[in-house]
């Protein structure tokens, strides 16, 4: 009891072991010995495992239940078989309450899932072993009429996220309200008021979803306290809200013609009214044990673990952090088979090794790949982190908070900026690439314009040779008529001395007639 508030027990535990017993055998036409045993453990789980803090403690509590049930049935029941683990009951898969598989129940889920994202929310959910298990029982609650339940965790570990999830598997509608810093109680009280209608009038079944965050004052907690407790909230209705919504009872009563209320007693019809309400809402708080007012709102509000069912969420234990890391990391392309470290690595990291070979272990992985790897080293970073912000606190330094949203985050950036890189490098050596093949095309036609010359060359030389000729014989030629010229100029002058000569003669001759 000093430890946590909801170690307090009372006898209603007793009763919701036995109711939970009687449901599940009352539809069954016989059960062997084994299965009522393996019934018997499970309830008493629900009810004392899952509300304990530390592994320590959780595995007492195992071990208390194998060493009763061995006292007082190992008589008549194979203990050993009986007792299992897994211990998980669903009626998922069957018409009835039964022990069903671990992987048969994985299956079920993941096909879920998928019309859970189109539908209703396209947040990444990954199934490991922790998230069946909190989703069982988070089923086992919302499927009995008030069912309400207390989901302490660190923040990220998926309190509201699972309550979404199996609301909507049992066709629950989900109520949240929106607070932020302008939201008052006036605010609070009217969304009270319509979620009230909504499954006292309309007989809608609704999933209140309650965050601490949503808790601005101690007033919210106080009419919550009241809600659980009584079906109703003192004061919420009055006036003509109260005249109104008792006709809206009337209305509601006199269409379905249901004999068994006196519609003409107001006391009957809000009696009705709070019984429908009862039947229909479904309250689940969402806390943070690290927050500074999660003790103080514990004490204040005792409705929080009487009238609520606990499962305490914790944050990830080493196997539920390395299958999200694994899940997370299976877009990554490592480009390797094998992953092998130097003896000098080795030695200097032998806890890092301890986190690879848990890796493997829950992997069922022989020969790690560098995916293995990448999940160890992250799971080991949060983990040193989280050690290091837990001696930060305790020095008296400011208290910092590692969960499982910080996990996610990192996931989330590695994954990030191992996307930006590889992309970074896919175009340098889309660049590189171009480049190469454009040298390559060079050189083609390179080499085919040198093969061209070779032959234009032979051609050249051939009409070189052949010019040359044309050229000499151009010559002979010029050199021919240069000759024939000069003789001929020659001619002309013996000609003009010629004609000289007989001019002159001519005029001796006139002169001598």
């Amino acid at each position: 009891v000093d430890t946590a508030p909801q170690y307090i027990y009372s006898p209603r535990e007793l009763s919701r072991w036995v109711r939970g017993m009687y449901e599940a055998m009352e539809p069954l036409e016989a059960m062997t010995s084994e299965e009522l045993v393996r019934l018997w453990a499970h309830e008493a789980l629900r009810l004392f495992h899952d509300r304990l803090i530390t592994d320590q403690e959780r595995e007492w509590c195992n071990n208390q239940i194998d060493i009763v049930a061995s006292n007082h049935f190992g008589a008549f029941v194979d203990i050993n078989a009986a007792l299992q683990r897994p211990l998980l009951y669903s009626n998922w898969l069957t018409k009835n309450y039964q022990s069903t598989k671990r992987e048969n129940l994985k299956e079920y889920l993941m096909a879920r899932l998928k019309v859970f994202y189109e539908e209703e929310l396209d947040v990444p959910l990954v199934i490991f072993d922790d998230v069946i298990e909190h989703v069982l029982r988070i089923d086992n609650v919302l499927r009995h009429p008030m069912g309400h339940m207390l989901l302490a965790g660190e923040s990220g570990v998926g309190k509201t996220v699972l309550s979404r999830f199996v609301s909507w598997i049992n066709g629950l509608s989900v109520f949240q309200i929106k607070a932020d810093s302008r939201y008052n109680i006036d605010q609070f009280d009217e969304d009270l008021r319509n979620l009230l209608r909504r499954v006292g009038i309309e007989n809608e079944k609704i999933c209140f979803i309650f965050d601490e965050g949503n808790a601005l004052s101690t007033a919210f907690l106080e009419r919550m306290n009241s809600l659980l407790a009584s079906g109703e909230v003192p004061g919420l209705f009055e006036g003509d809200d109260r005249v109104q919504l008792l006709a809206a009872c009337r209305e509601n009563i006199l269409s379905k013609n249901n004999s068994s209320v006196i519609i003409d007693s107001e006391d009957e019809l809000w009696r009705n009214f709070t019984k429908l309400v009862q039947r229909n809402l479904h309250v689940v708080f969402t806390m943070n044990p690290a927050s500074s007012d999660f003790d103080n709102r514990c004490m204040t509000s005792p409705a929080l673990f009487n009238r609520c069912v606990v499962d305490w969420f914790g944050t990830w234990s080493q196997e539920a952090l390395i299958q999200v890391g694994y899940e997370f990391t299976a877009n990554i392309d490592t480009g390797y088979t094998d992953y092998s470290m130097s003896k000098e690595h080795v030695n200097k990291n032998m806890k890092t090794l301890d986190t690879l070979a848990l890796t493997l272990e829950i992997l069922k992985v022989e020969n790690p790949t560098l995916r293995e790897a990448i999940v160890s080293a992250l799971v080991n970073m949060h983990n040193v982190v989280k050690k290091l912000s837990i001696k930060t606190s305790k020095s008296g330094s400011r208290s910092i908070y590692i969960s499982p949203r910080d996990y996610l985050d990192l996931i989330n950036k590695f994954i990030k900026t191992e996307n930006e890189k590889r992309s970074h490098l896919e175009e340098q050596q889309t660049h590189i690439r171009t480049g190469l093949q454009k040298i390559i095309e060079t050189k083609d036609k390179v080499q085919d314009l040198r093969v061209d010359m070779v032959s234009k060359e032979k051609v050249l030389i051939q009409k070189d040779e052949e010019a040359n000729l044309k050229l000499n014989s151009m010559v002979s030629k010029q050199n021919e008529a240069e000759s024939k010229k000069t003789l001929a100029e020659k001619l002309t002058i013996e000609l003009k001395n010629q004609n000289e000569e007989i001019r002159i003669r001519l005029e001796i001759v006139e002169k001598e007639l």
